[in-house]
């Protein structure tokens, strides 16, 4: 069978070349990178390319395939790589429905020899001989690796435990699909719509296979791999040169719903896509983000590995107008987020209206741009049903009819409704939304009242160290203090070092007792002992999680014997849970 077709190239130099001729010797080039040597641009607007003059060609990159078990996919790709061709309705015409039949039994005439019948093995296995010099000896030993797996590491015979461990990290992951490296066609979507309000009250997304999705999104739904696609979608475009329009989007639910887990999602996506941008791949320079992770706390920082935003800008202790420049350290921040395109703030539900305007001026700084947010992307997730700011401060969902509102003009609305923390339990992932937004004069519906008091226990029958709640601090330091000498024997007590003005000389001068009252809310004495739970209040170490909120307790007492009494001047911290083992040594 005989199957003739000419392509059209610009230069003779494309006549014979095939897709790895193409990707090898050939880059795409961007932005002032068009007007080099050498450069053509591409049909339709398509871009730009330029031809490799320095060093070898490029090594090219593609997916095996088994020719037993995948003999579709195995000569699908080898036509497409070795043969030249312009669409790839060329390498399967009507008369060959399979790219096998293709490959083994079609002829074809190239531009470059015209009238010339050439056999389709022999193209592909003239150009495969440039690039696959011993495809046949991978291609046995990568099927007697699916057969017999991985050879016996020499390892298990010296350290068998260590192997045990491997083992048992192997059965902990997921089943992975034989065709789990194949690359999907990925749906177009139509992701976000605005009514007259400017919000989006939902995201509409065509149907996506459960099979699409455990490949793409892994434990995403729908409603969280539309923000997801739509995110993707854009740091692709960027990419591309095609300078799409700030986004800002605000992604909201109830506790459970997986927002967390969405942002660490967008994260890892978005930061492979933005560092393929030409000014990033020519600098190479991987610590420099192009995505933020932030939040207001340092606990809810450290629960998606970012920072706190008064660290990351160095926002100063009162956010009241007129803001307050970075000064000197304009370059030294300037620098560190000279690449980000994208800013994600989690917990937004906390930050006060002057905080995000703040935000909004310190990125204009930053870039030198009077955009909103310097011409950065924002990413907001949150719920306001949950902690509001601090004080008297307005949430940023609070609209003030003479106040110019950044967030209800600029930002759209994702609500994420699928529970994905207790969808093992839906009785009580109902009751979770049902309290999330009932009013205190309604009354609660006997059913959910049957389903609380089940949790209920009297005080006498809870272990004295497990956590309690109190209203006030006054009766969380009773409680701590009758728990710690009721548990525990060897108790020491610290005393505040407290200071006075000396008259005589002006200096400061330490008072024998600590001076009873208020004072910024620290305690006058403090009693400690060998085992007992303490609670960091400060944020010592926010990418290490020593942040206001976490536990631990005290493993070591460090004292000095002065005149002889023993004054502690140390305490030894070890974290009651760990992302990493780690130990403290605090003062």
């Amino acid at each position: 069978m005989i199957d003739k077709y000419r392509a059209r190239p610009q230069t003779l130099e494309f006549e014979m070349m095939c897709l790895a001729d193409f990707v090898s010797n050939y880059r795409v080039v961007y932005g002032r990178q068009t007007k080099g040597k050498n450069v053509q641009r591409l049909l339709n607007d398509m871009g730009f390319i330029q031809k490799r003059t320095v060093g070898k060609a490029a090594v090219i990159r593609y997916a095996r395939f088994s020719e037993e078990k995948q003999p579709e996919k195995f000569y699908g790709r080898l036509v497409k790589l070795y043969v030249p061709h312009r669409f790839n309705g060329q390498l399967k015409p009507q008369r060959f429905p399979t790219y096998q039949e293709f490959y083994k039994g079609a002829f074809v005439e190239l531009p470059a020899r015209p009238n010339v019948l050439i056999p389709v093995c022999a193209i592909v296995k003239a150009n495969q001989g440039k690039y696959e010099k011993h495809s046949k000896e991978v291609d046995e030993a990568f099927e007697q690796l699916q057969r017999e797996g991985p050879a016996e590491n020499a390892w298990t015979a010296f350290a068998p435990e260590i192997d045990v461990d491997r083992l048992e990290c192997i059965a902990e992951q997921e089943d992975v699909d034989p065709e789990e490296d194949e690359q999907e066609d990925v749906p177009e979507y139509q992701i976000l719509h605005e009514d007259g309000d400017g919000v989006v009250p939902q995201i509409e997304a065509p149907q996506m296979t459960a099979e699409f999705v455990r490949k793409m999104f892994r434990s995403l739904n729908v409603t969280q791999a539309a923000i997801f696609y739509t995110v993707r979608q854009w740091c692709q475009r960027r990419v591309w040169g095609q300078n799409p329009e700030q986004f800002f989007y605000f992604v909201s639910g109830g506790a459970g719903c997986g927002k967390s887990h969405v942002i660490k999602c967008i994260h890892t996506e978005a930061t492979k896509i933005l560092r393929q941008l030409p000014r990033l791949r020519e600098e190479g320079d991987l610590s420099v983000p192009t995505v933020l992770l932030s939040a207001f706390t340092g606990t809810a920082a450290f629960n998606i590995s970012g920072k706190t935003l008064h660290s990351l800008l160095k926002l100063p202790r009162s956010l009241k107008p007129p803001y307050q420049g970075l000064g000197n350290s304009l370059d030294e921040v300037r620098a560190g987020l000279r690449d980000v395109e994208i800013l994600i703030i989690d917990e937004v539900s906390m930050i006060s209206k002057d905080m995000f305007a703040y935000v909004n001026w310190r990125f204009q700084q930053i870039k030198g741009s009077k955009k909103p947010f310097g011409g950065i992307s924002c990413l907001a997730v949150g719920d306001y049903y949950q902690l509001p700011p601090l004080g008297k401060a307005k949430p940023l969902c609070v609209f003030e009819e003479d106040v110019l509102d950044f967030w209800k003009d600029n930002f759209q609305i994702v609500t994420l409704t699928e529970i994905m923390r207790q969808k093992e339990d839906r009785a009580f992932a109902k009751l979770l939304n049902r309290l999330r937004v009932k009013q205190k004069t309604e009354a609660l519906r006997e059913d959910d009242r049957a389903l609380l008091l089940q949790a209920v226990k009297k005080p006498e029958d809870c272990p004295r160290d497990a956590l309690h709640i109190f209203a006030t601090n006054k009766e969380v330091h009773k409680y701590n203090t009758d728990t710690v000498q009721a548990l525990y024997t060897d108790i020491i007590t610290i005393d505040a070092e407290d200071y006075r003005k000396d008259p005589r000389t002006g200096g400061m001068k330490r008072t024998n007792k600590p001076v009873t009252g208020k004072k910024d809310n620290l305690l006058d004495t403090l009693e400690v002992a060998v085992g007992v739970r303490v609670m960091v209040t400060r944020n010592l170490d926010v990418e290490d999680g020593i942040v206001n909120g976490c536990f631990g307790k005290i493993v070591n007492i460090v004292t000095k014997t002065k005149v002889g009494i023993a004054t502690v001047q140390m305490l030894g911290l070890q974290r009651t849970i760990e992302r990493r083992p780690r130990n403290i040594a605090k003062k």
